[in-house]
């Protein structure tokens, strides 16, 4: 039989994965009759981008990504539109695309013999008009990019700290945004406080707003909170944890194909959990089947 070539990427430096001892992780678990076994560390921002290219060119078949969404994230944007795989082992905070995917966060064991007896899918991505490339769960502006961005600048991590990022960002800052969106052919003038663009169907922690996101139905579905009366904040915050986004006057819910969010000032946006400040308009289109997964057997719903 012949092996098939697999790379694994992971940040040596990452706090969580110092508690790891990777190499013995994977030689633990992966099967050695399956697959000849590559490990690369990425030694500074983008170079996951880098290896994962490379590994594409050079004919390897799979790439995993181990590390949080904003690892896949980089993983992702170096093997899109190829033959070569994707497979996760989630290690991050909030692991929206192994969540998703029902792929358990932090279990080597598990993730490893997925990879091993998985299957491969391929699903949609989200591509946008940034430096930062495409994104496989979110993106979007306003509240929860601010917020993303507080929690960024915290030392700690995990929900504890984003739930005060939160709350600091909501009390403490002014989060609404007054611009132009396009979505498709329509074009909505509004005061956002916030925008988020769904290809898989949550931010992490199991936190999303809607129920029906896929990601092999090419289509992007886009949760849009007005600005609000203050003492409405529970009620749109429990309709939305409850994924109902349609039973507040102050929520509005699209599906398109391609979105385009005219700039405002301090442009800041969130690209699959990562922050980033952009100078001009930000678009997203989706990206049909432009990503091969490997996905639990088991999993039937993607």
């Amino acid at each position: 039989m012949t092996k098939r070539k697999i790379m694994f990427i992971y940040n040596p430096v990452s706090g969580l994965l110092q508690h790891y001892n990777i190499p013995k992780q994977i030689d633990k678990y992966i099967d050695y009759n399956k697959f000849d076994v590559t490990i690369n560390k990425s030694e500074y921002a983008g170079h996951s981008t880098v290896l994962a290219k490379e590994a594409s060119e050079q004919g390897y078949d799979i790439v995993v990504a181990i590390g949080g969404d904003g690892s896949i994230n980089e993983v992702v944007n170096g093997i899109v539109n190829t033959n070569t795989q994707l497979a996760i082992i989630p290690m991050g905070s909030g692991n929206g695309f192994a969540n998703h995917l029902k792929i358990p966060p932090r279990n080597f064991k598990e993730c490893i013999r997925i990879i091993n007896f998985g299957k491969s899918v391929k699903i949609d991505l989200a591509k946008t008009n940034t430096k930062y490339g495409y994104f496989v769960s979110v993106g979007g502006f306003g509240f929860e990019a601010l917020a993303v961005q507080r929690f960024k600048e915290q030392p700690l991590r995990g929900f504890l700290s984003y739930t005060i990022a939160i709350i600091r960002q909501y009390f403490l800052y002014d989060s609404i945004q007054k611009t132009r969106v396009h979505i498709d052919s329509k074009i909505l003038d509004r005061d956002i406080f916030i925008f988020t663009v769904f290809n898989s169907n949550q931010y992490g922690y199991n936190i999303g707003f809607t129920n029906n996101s896929s990601l092999n139905d090419g289509v992007l579905e886009i949760v849009m909170v007005k600005k609000f009366i203050w003492y409405r904040l529970f009620w749109n915050m429990f309709i939305l944890m409850m994924r109902k986004p349609h039973w507040s006057k102050d929520v509005e819910y699209f599906k398109g194909f391609k979105i385009k969010v005219e700039k405002v000032d301090n442009f800041v946006i969130q690209i699959d959990g990562d922050p980033f400040v952009i100078d001009h308009d930000f678009e997203i289109e989706v990206a049909p089947s432009s990503l091969n997964v490997i996905i639990n057997r088991r999993n039937e719903k993607y």
